[in-house]
This record gives C-alpha cells, sequence and structure tokens, in this order.
C-alpha cells in the first residue's frame, strides 16, 4: 500500500511499470519455448544473443518487485534499469530497421522513470542528467548486443559467393 508521505502519482507510475514488466518478463522466460518476442518483433535472423530474452525477463521480474523497496535508493536505482533498458529497447528497433516510431513503445517507460526520479528526489534536472546518463549507456550496450540484419547487398554477396561466383557492382 501507498505508505504515508508517498506521492500518490509517483506510486500509480510505479504501479503501471510493475504490471507491464511482470506480464513482459513472463514473455522473456519462456522465450526460448514460444518464440513470440523474436516473432512479434519479425527477428528472422537472431539479433539478440539467445540468453538474452530468459535473462531479460527474470531482471523484469526482479525490477517489478524492487520496485516497491521502502529503500530510496533502490527504486532510483531501479527507475536507472528501466530507463537503460528500455531505451536499449528504442535502439534495438533502431538497429533492426523497424518504422522509426516502433521505439517510442519501449521509450514510454524510460520516460515513466523520469518522471518517477523527478519526483522523488524533487529535481526534473536530476531525472534528465540520469535520463540522458541511461541512454548513453543503453546505446553502448545495444551496439555490442544487438546484430543488425544483413543489407540485401550483402545478402545478395552471400547467395553469390555460395554459388562460386561473385557480383560485381
Amino acid at each position: 500500500m501507498v505508505s504515508e508521505g508517498t506521492n500518490v502519482i509517483e506510486w500509480a507510475l510505479r504501479v503501471c511499470q510493475s504490471i507491464a514488466f511482470s506480464i513482459h518478463g513472463l514473455l522473456g522466460v519462456t522465450e526460448p519455448f514460444t518464440g513470440c518476442v523474436q516473432g512479434a518483433f519479425n527477428d528472422t535472423h537472431g539479433a539478440m544473443p539467445k540468453w538474452f530474452w530468459p535473462v531479460a525477463g527474470l531482471l523484469l521480474w526482479t525490477v517489478a518487485y524492487l520496485n516497491f523497496s521502502p529503500n530510496d535508493a533502490v527504486v532510483l536505482g531501479v527507475q536507472a534499469y528501466i530507463a537503460a533498458f528500455h531505451m536499449g529497447g528504442f535502439f534495438y528497433h533502431q538497429r533492426l530497421r523497424h518504422h522509426p516510431v516502433s521505439g517510442f513503445a519501449p521509450a514510454v517507460f524510460a520516460v515513466l522513470a523520469f518522471f518517477v526520479v523527478g519526483i522523488r528526489t524533487g529535481s526534473y534536472l536530476v531525472a534528465l542528467l540520469g535520463l540522458g546518463a541511461c541512454t548513453a549507456v543503453a546505446y553502448g550496450l545495444t551496439l555490442l548486443l544487438v546484430t543488425p540484419p544483413a543489407s540485401q547487398t550483402q545478402q545478395a554477396d552471400a547467395l553469390l559467393e555460395g554459388e562460386g561466383t561473385r557480383r560485381v557492382d
């Protein structure tokens, strides 16, 4: 329940986050068996390492639980994870060359984290700086973890090389 002195808007934002992460955690943990996440994202070439989705699911469940910690530092750490993870989702969609707007769905959770941090700390400047740092971390991790699909030219070259010939540009 909401404890005395807790901002009810901030509490409601964390409830929304945790409900979504409980559901998304289930999708991540079961991904090796269902393939539903990769199917939904049209990820036919395995852009993410096989271990990523189940680990992400377990971490989302952990975040959903820790989001209600009585310790302010834990909640702020959870919000940093939420911002980094979901900005990573934004960059994931960009690297997979999905429609430019598709990355805004996960970015909504980073915006929620921004408001939770701003309300909790009383400083939207701190929240903005934190979101910027988390976005930078997310971008770097996306470059390391997400394998973009091969371009059509690279795919054609690979097919031709498999036949023992090479395309001449």
